[in-house]
């Protein structure tokens, strides 16, 4: 019975990383041991597998704040729970934080506080994304803003997909900062960097998480497919055009990508602000007509 309910929570440990997810079993498998000596029910005491497998998470999310890299080397945040974590990723989308520059959702290093941003920017207030604002973005809205990163990453799979036989049986292989290829590596680990692009995409599309996750989620896997598209732009360009400075095509990419995360927020939020504005205007008795916007 204790090895069913240990298998069980294992399965639905999956998203954790390796390294907790062995640690949380080593812990439970203790724990078991010690029902199983004094006769208790592991359900009984514990819960269905299930349920205990979402609080162990929780609880392994909670270990360090949200807003917190989970480790640092040398001063280097490093970051493993952004991918199963919504309160993680909020940190990417944070209006309420001042700080521009926040520890990536996976990896090591930093990221930007797409929030942050859009407050500096003028695009919003620090509170224009409540609950109520976000209740109140058209599901058709929503939709398109998860779409736009498997649309880009759609248009970077065809695109290679009509240069491929032209391509030369190797690649450049990276690009040092003045453009030129620090290596090369055979034709078919483009399709890496395509999948760079796609992989965020699918999981952008998937779930049904709270509205401000999937912007999130829309917003993260979009920055990902433009740097994915500029990968695969440079690097076919280098492939036609061995002397040039194709590289710089990532340069110009950043900015791009950074742009088009921040669209994918915040029309989405603009628009529910004004839905939310106009359904205040017309419930409240004597209310103006309009009220006036964010500029």
């Amino acid at each position: 019975m204790t090895q069913d309910f240990l298998r069980a929570v294992g399965s639905h440990l999956g998203r954790l990383p390796a390294a907790d997810r062995r640690r949380a079993l080593s812990a439970l498998s203790a724990q078991l041991d010690e029902l199983a000596d004094a006769g208790v029910d592991p359900v009984a005491a514990l819960g269905d597998p299930a349920s205990y497998a979402t609080d162990l998470q929780d609880a392994l999310v909670e270990d360090s704040p949200a807003q917190d890299a989970r480790w640092r080397i040398l001063g280097m945040p490093v970051e493993t729970r952004g991918p199963v974590s919504a309160q993680v990723r909020s940190r990417t989308w944070d209006p309420t934080n001042p700080q521009l520059i926040v520890p990536r959702l996976f990896g090591l290093g930093w990221t930007l506080n797409l929030g942050a941003l859009a407050v500096r920017a003028g695009l919003i207030r620090p509170d224009d994304a409540g609950d109520d604002v976000l209740a109140h973005i058209p599901p058709r809205e929503l939709a398109v803003a998860r779409t736009v990163p498997l649309a880009i990453a759609g248009a970077t799979a065809t695109a290679l997909a009509l240069v491929w036989r032209g391509l030369p049986p190797t690649v450049a292989s990276g690009f040092g900062i003045g453009g030129r290829p620090r290596g090369e590596a055979p034709r078919w680990t483009l399709l890496a960097a395509v999948a760079l692009g796609a992989a965020p995409a699918l999981w952008a599309r998937g779930g049904d998480e709270p509205t401000e996750d999937r912007l999130v989620r829309a917003a993260s896997a979009t920055s990902l497919a433009v740097i994915s598209a500029g990968v695969v732009a440079a690097t076919v360009a280098q492939a036609r055009d061995p002397r040039g400075r194709w590289g710089l095509l990532l340069v110009g990419a950043l900015p791009v990508a950074v742009t088009a995360s921040l669209a994918v927020v915040v029309a989405p939020l603009r628009s529910g602000l004004r839905h939310a504005w106009r359904q205040a205007g017309t419930s409240t008795p004597g209310a103006p007509a309009s009220t006036k916007e964010n500029p």
